[in-house]
């Protein structure tokens, strides 16, 4: 069953790890996964530990997942993926010291089903996850990080000439609320990715999402005109006329992203950790997709008319 994420903001001091550690215990608790509760306790005040001497605020810790894979978050603004400890670790106070001092992250990987570590391609902080264990195994299991940077090496995409790159012009572009959007397709990308760790083999659909959006980056990072979005979202404007220059295989990577998306909304709902987008940025998303493939195929383009910021008194996300 899907279970809506919840969420702890922590000020960085020494009390936060036991308020974690508390609030976690107590949301599974009410999720009605109380086997999970000692692992997931000892698994986020490690994280939580990790964050507050090595990392940078704010902090936060989110409880996502289904009711069968509950999954517990660690937020931060640094860039760091987590490394282990020494076993003799510099004491800060008590609740920076309690018994997770010297293990580390093998603790976690001892009390997780899976664990990793996800740094945000737009380069503003990292995740630490855990999906928390009934029984503690013997040895910890490896964690699984994921850099954007890395994956694209991985990729190996070939870059286009520049002389090919295709033109597509979005018309009164709603800024605002394609800041929602773009957040939505980095969670869906990572609630998938994630998804595809905990069960490997068993969601092949997680696993194509996931890796056509490493080609989407890969595409993204070669398209001209980029920066006039980025100036408009730092002046706050609502709307913007952006004209790209595109790799020319970008159209049919967009229509194969609308394609996943749809086989997502039809079969895949139940499964997923993120909530479904509202209204308005669904009519984005189609609009947005469209225009790359409508364009990519000799179309003139089609100004946006929807809004231009959510309507919160109607998202559900």
């Amino acid at each position: 069953m899907p279970w809506r994420q919840q969420t702890l903001a922590l000020i960085p001091s020494a009390p936060s790890v036991r308020r974690a550690r508390d609030w976690v215990g107590t949301v599974l608790e009410e999720m009605g996964r109380p086997e999970l509760v000692d692992s997931a306790r000892l698994g986020v005040s490690e994280l939580v530990t990790n964050a507050l001497l090595h990392a940078e605020p704010p902090l936060a810790v989110r409880l996502r997942g289904t009711t069968e894979h509950p999954r517990v978050e660690v937020s931060d603004q640094s860039l760091r993926p987590p490394m282990p400890r020494p076993r003799a670790a510099v004491a800060l106070d008590d609740e920076l010291t309690w018994t997770t001092t010297g293990r580390g992250l093998d603790l976690v990987g001892c009390h997780a089903v899976a664990w990793g570590a996800d740094i945000d391609p737009r380069g503003i902080g990292k995740v630490v996850w855990f999906e928390p264990r009934h029984e503690p195994r013997d040895e910890p299991v490896e964690g699984a990080l994921f850099d954007m940077d890395q994956a694209l090496m991985a990729y190996g995409g070939e870059l286009a000439d520049p002389g090919e790159l295709v033109r597509v012009d979005l018309v009164g572009f709603p800024v605002q609320l394609f800041a929602h959007l773009r957040l939505m397709f980095h969670e869906l990308a990572r609630e998938l990715r994630l998804l595809a760790v905990i069960e490997p083999g068993n969601h092949p659909l997680a696993e194509e999402y996931a890796t056509l959006f490493v080609q989407v980056e890969h595409e993204r990072r070669q398209v001209r005109g980029l920066e006039v979005l980025e100036k408009a979202t730092a002046a706050g404007f609502e709307t913007v006329d952006l004209h790209y220059r595109v790799p020319p295989t970008a159209p049919a990577t967009m229509a194969r992203v609308a394609d996943v998306l749809r086989r997502i909304a039809l079969g895949f709902d139940q499964t997923l950790i993120s909530v479904k987008p509202s209204g308005e940025l669904r009519a984005l998303q189609d609009w947005y997709l469209g225009e790359f493939v409508r364009q990519g195929a000799g179309e003139a383009a089609t100004p946006w008319t929807g809004p231009a910021r959510l309507d919160r008194r109607r998202d559900v996300s």
